[in-house]
């Protein structure tokens, strides 16, 4: 697989995507989200650009009751070769991610999008992820901060939850490698305003990458 090198990297990169702050049951199909984006592309090797906008997009629903499934499609930029869609279920679980040209991650237990905490709170959880056939362990280390309020691209936006999410990866194939990611989720635009993500967190070349929330299209 041309890609295979690069995988416990993009694995982070997608794996972090269940810290993100999202209601799936709330979602319509085309409903878009697009940010602007900061910094290298998270989990790179620290030289990989993001050009225009990062953009998530809820492309399908799909299935019922318990095998009901949302599809979220994640973009970085218009020159992204592996973007991933996420199938989220109805109380807010990924259960796997499919990233084009790559394959398929699974996870079990499934992972929470939105992490329901209250001020103050944290969570811990580590799930095993299944990916080309190699078996990865995350630790998910989430807190809930002081709430507040922000202005981006899109507008200004009071008492925004600010969740700080660390998550690390360990499997036999390299050391164990984290990430750390603070976003502020609004209820109004049912996702974050503002990412902050910083790869190899505590590590060797780290660095920052930052997401605001630049439009939001809604679907009736």
């Amino acid at each position: 697989m041309k890609h295979h090198k690069r995988f416990p990297l993009v694995l982070i990169a997608l794996t972090a995507l269940a810290s993100g702050s999202l209601y799936a049951e709330n979602w319509k199909v085309g409903e878009k989200w697009a940010y602007q984006h900061q910094g290298p592309r998270p989990y790179s090797d620290g030289s990989a650009t993001v050009k225009g906008d990062r953009t998530m997009e809820l492309t399908a629903i799909r299935g019922d009751g318990d095998q009901k499934r949302y599809l979220l499609r994640n973009t970085w930029g218009t020159e992204d070769a592996n973007p991933s869609t996420s199938h989220i279920d109805a109380k807010n679980m990924i259960r796997k991610i499919e990233i084009q040209d790559m394959g398929v991650l699974a996870f079990e237990p499934p992972v929470p999008v939105f992490w329901s905490l209250n001020v103050g709170e944290e969570k811990d959880l580590t799930t095993q992820v299944d990916f080309v056939g190699f078996a990865l362990a995350i630790e998910y280390k989430a807190k809930r901060l002081a709430d507040e309020s922000l202005t981006v691209p899109a507008g200004a936006f009071k008492d925004c939850w600010h969740v700080q999410v660390v998550s690390t990866m360990r499997s036999d194939m390299m050391p164990a490698t984290s990430s750390k990611m603070d976003y502020w989720y609004h209820p109004s635009v049912k996702n974050f305003v503002k990412e902050v993500i910083v790869t190899n967190y505590q590590g060797d070349n780290g660095y920052t990458a930052t997401s605001v929330l630049k439009s939001h299209t809604k679907k009736n």
